[in-house]
C-alpha cells in the first residue's frame, strides 16, 4: 500500500450517524423478548435493534426517534432506519410512516503513514488546538470541512469528525492532500 505524500485513496468511511422519526410513540416494553432487539429500561433509556438484516445498530426511543450508528454509508443508515420502522409495524407497534433521514456525522479514517511533529505543526498552523496535557492529538479547523475537525496524531493517523455532508466528505479528501504535502 502506498502511503506517500498526496495519498487521498487511504480516507475511509468508519462510521455514519443518520437520525429518523416515526411521529408516534412507540411501546418499548413490547420489545424485551423480540429477538433482534435489545431493551431493559433498568439500563437503558431506549432500545436497541440489531440483527443480521441490519448493517450497524439503531437505537429506538419511546418517542418515536431512532438513530442508526456503525454503517459505513448514508444508503446503509437509511436501509436500517426504514428496516427498523417495518419490523415496528410488522409487530403492530407503530403504524407505517414516511420519514427522511438526516445525516448527522460521517467520521472517517486516514494515514498518513509516517509520523507527525504535533508541537510543531500546532505552531505554524493556523486553526489549531494542541494541549497535550489534555489530549494527545491537535484538533484542526480547516474552514472547508463545514465545522468539522480533524484529529492528528503524532503516528500520522487521522480521524476526521462532524462531516455532515458528501460534499463534507469531498472536502475531506481536498483537505487531506493538502496536510500530506504540508505535515
Amino acid at each position: 500500500m502506498n502511503r506517500g505524500r498526496g495519498n487521498i485513496s487511504n480516507l475511509r468511511v468508519v462510521n455514519v450517524i443518520a437520525t429518523a422519526d416515526l411521529r408516534q410513540q412507540v411501546g418499548l416494553e413490547r420489545l424485551v423478548c423480540v429477538e433482534g432487539f435489545l431493551y431493559d429500561k433498568a439500563i437503558y433509556q431506549c432500545a436497541y435493534l440489531k440483527d443480521e438484516n441490519t448493517h450497524g445498530k439503531i437505537s429506538i426511543f419511546a418517542s418515536g426517534r431512532m438513530i442508526s450508528v456503525g454503517t459505513k454509508s448514508y444508503r446503509s443508515a437509511r436501509h436500517d432506519l426504514t428496516y427498523c420502522m417495518e419490523r415496528l409495524v410488522g409487530l403492530g407497534l407503530i403504524h407505517r410512516t414516511k420519514f427522511e433521514p438526516k445525516l448527522q456525522n460521517i467520521v472517517a479514517v486516514a494515514d498518513l503513514g509516517r509520523r507527525v511533529r504535533l508541537e510543531a505543526m500546532a505552531s505554524k498552523m493556523g486553526h489549531v488546538i494542541y494541549e497535550p496535557e489534555q489530549f494527545p492529538s491537535a484538533i484542526y479547523y480547516d474552514p472547508e470541512l463545514q465545522g468539522a475537525s480533524i484529529l492528528i496524531f503524532a503516528s500520522g493517523k487521522l480521524v476526521f469528525a462532524g462531516l455532515k455532508s458528501s460534499s463534507a466528505f469531498n472536502a475531506a479528501r481536498k483537505v487531506l492532500a493538502q496536510l500530506a504535502s504540508r505535515l
